[in-house]
């Protein structure tokens, strides 16, 4: 079993707790605390709690969602591939909502830097959408713009579920997504 790095502690701690109370309610001290660690260890890696965050998006949530939907582009039924995954809601959290929407509502307006970064993230799962609606009869503007529909749905449905505390929404409004296309 490979051993965790300082990094990797710092990170999956920051990811888990930025999760669950937002960037602005998680200190250093709860990272820290978090990932047994003292400030040393992360002030040795990290120069700021910013600079933790650009890791958290870049290699947690960009990460996740790439290896989600890494599969799209070779699937033979790229559609029936993205519906799949999107029910697929063992590793949902229907209580926290979606990492990458809570941060670009939390972080977006603040702050230039995170918000390119979580744009980014965002363009890219868009694309990801895209690609799955390859054997559409649309042609590519009528796919980028129904990719857009389409993530905007997703988003508004974990968001239904965040806000019930319930997974069944979030189905309801899925499989309506997929009976529509």
């Amino acid at each position: 079993m490979k051993k965790i790095t300082t990094r990797e502690k710092i990170i999956n701690s920051a990811y888990k707790l930025f999760y669950e109370k937002g960037f602005n309610g998680t200190s250093i001290d709860d990272i820290l605390k978090d990932a047994g660690l003292n400030k040393g260890s992360l002030y040795h890696i990290f120069k700021s709690k910013k600079e933790v965050l650009l890791a958290v998006i870049e290699e947690k949530i960009a990460f996740n969602l790439k290896e989600k939907y890494k599969e799209i582009p070779t699937s033979s039924n790229p559609l029936t591939y993205l519906e799949e995954k999107l029910l697929t809601t063992d590793s949902f959290d229907f209580k926290h909502g979606c990492a990458l929407n809570n941060l670009v509502q939390e972080m977006s307006p603040v702050d230039a830097d995170i918000a390119q970064a979580l744009l980014k993230v965002y363009q890219d799962l868009e694309h990801s959408y895209f690609l799955a609606l390859r054997d559409t009869p649309l042609n590519d503007t009528e796919k980028k713009s129904l990719s857009k529909v389409m993530l905007a749905t997703v988003e508004g449905a974990i968001m239904a579920a965040k806000a019930m505390q319930d997974k069944a929404p979030y189905i309801e409004i899925i499989s309506q997504l997929f009976k529509k296309i």
